[in-house]
């Protein structure tokens, strides 16, 4: 993966573009919540994502969509190889450029054209032409440049909030952060679904279960119980079924089916958001 990191006024809004270009070694894939919303324009093989309840049933991306944020897995199968350009807004971020609550897109894969009727495929012919991938990342910061609102002090509410559950792995007591701020909850729950599309307490849950990922060192035993504890869990019960919640699988399981492909070659932090479905 090839990662740019935006100019100094996107910054604010998005962590970064990306681009791929390979052939992903497994047929099925769950891609984890990241506390990100991510926009990607594809230039290979189309996308099935498969329903939860009916495993014959799917949507099939081709172009170019917005994945809001996620709640829950995703489950894709890229048809053939994969090549595409993306770009990772932080949870906050998206509102600030589609001026639509972060609410709408909250748990859906949007297709773009659905929302930028006249301009999505314009945006798509651009990074086509452009003839190298640093050209693609420095066309695509010139569209969102036009396309950026500046918001008023609210946001620097709700940033100020997400770093603060973040820095404290999501176990920051709401009542707390609202506070420490000099809001009501309610304010502060509003002006997340507006931004972020989910409550201040859902931010906490996804906050938490990121550390909980990046904790998790393939190379060296797991003690699981150790982990549901450092990261207040009431009891081992309640860490299986949130992370089966998030992941469509068991803690054993997720390292299972990760090291089945990628057996002695993991890390710790590396990939840790796709885990390959069999």
């Amino acid at each position: 993966m090839r990662l740019h990191f935006p100019q100094a006024r996107l910054s604010r809004y998005i962590q970064c573009f990306w681009q791929v270009d390979l052939q992903i070694p497994y047929r099925r894939e769950h891609i984890l919540p990241s506390c990100t919303v991510e926009l990607i324009i594809n230039f290979g093989s189309g996308f099935r994502v498969y329903d939860h309840d009916d495993p014959q049933k799917f949507d099939l991306n081709r172009r170019m969509w917005l994945v809001g944020l996620q709640t829950e897995h995703i489950i894709n199968e890229p048809i053939a190889e994969t090549n595409m350009i993306g770009i990772r807004f932080k949870p906050e971020g998206v509102y600030s450029f589609f001026g639509i609550p972060a609410s709408e897109f909250q748990n859906r894969i949007v297709e773009l054209d659905a929302v930028w009727v006249s301009e999505a495929e314009l945006w798509r012919e651009a990074l086509y032409h452009a003839p190298t991938i640093d050209a693609k990342f420095e066309t695509l910061e010139q569209l969102l440049c036009r396309k950026l609102t500046d918001n008023n002090g609210q946001l620097d509410v709700v940033q100020f909030a997400l770093r603060s559950l973040a820095a404290d792995k999501g176990m920051l007591s709401i009542k707390a952060l609202s506070d420490d701020i000099g809001i009501s909850q309610k304010h502060l729950a509003s002006q997340f679904k507006k931004y972020v599309g989910v409550s201040p307490k859902t931010m906490a849950r996804l906050y938490r279960f990121q550390h909980v990922l990046h904790t998790i060192d393939p190379t060296r035993p797991i003690d699981w119980a150790q982990i549901a504890y450092e990261f207040n869990y009431y009891d081992q019960s309640h860490f299986n079924k949130e992370f089966a919640a998030f992941t469509g699988f068991s803690p054993t399981q997720y390292m299972a089916n990760r090291r089945a492909v990628y057996g002695d070659s993991l890390c710790k932090g590396d990939g840790v958001h796709f885990v390959p479905a069999g």
